[in-house]
């Protein structure tokens, strides 16, 4: 996982240097060079499929159940907040780039009440 964020970040700065340089001129170039950071993080979803792997069963079903927590409200209340949005001008709108790290950090709070569960 180290490695995997450590190409990640590496790769991110590149990418953001020669978009913002404006080397590229072709779209689909853009394109590639913006969605580059993703190849290293999948090497890092790997790391993370081998490590629950790796675990008990219960510790595989906290984590299953946490993450079908942290997804679900996710996106209810992306879903929620699309409705809201289109009915005023008052709240922002929010990138999509938003999604991930919210359902990382919803699968991170839920597995704490998950395992309290079974305490």
């Amino acid at each position: 996982m180290l490695l995997a964020m450590m190409g990640y970040t590496a790769v991110l700065f590149a990418s953001i240097t020669v978009l913002r340089g404006d080397m590229i001129g072709a779209d689909w170039l853009r394109i590639l060079v913006a969605i580059s950071p993703v190849f290293p993080a999948l090497y890092g979803l790997h790391a993370m499929i081998v490590f629950i792997r790796s675990m008990d069963e219960f510790n595989r079903a906290v984590i299953a159940e946490a993450t079908m927590i942290s997804a679900g409200a996710v996106a209810f209340i992306s879903f929620a907040y699309a409705f809201a949005q289109q009915a005023t001008d008052l709240l922002p709108e929010i990138t999509l780039i938003w999604v991930l790290p919210a359902i990382i950090g919803g699968q991170g709070i839920a597995a704490c009440f998950v395992r309290g569960r079974y305490r």
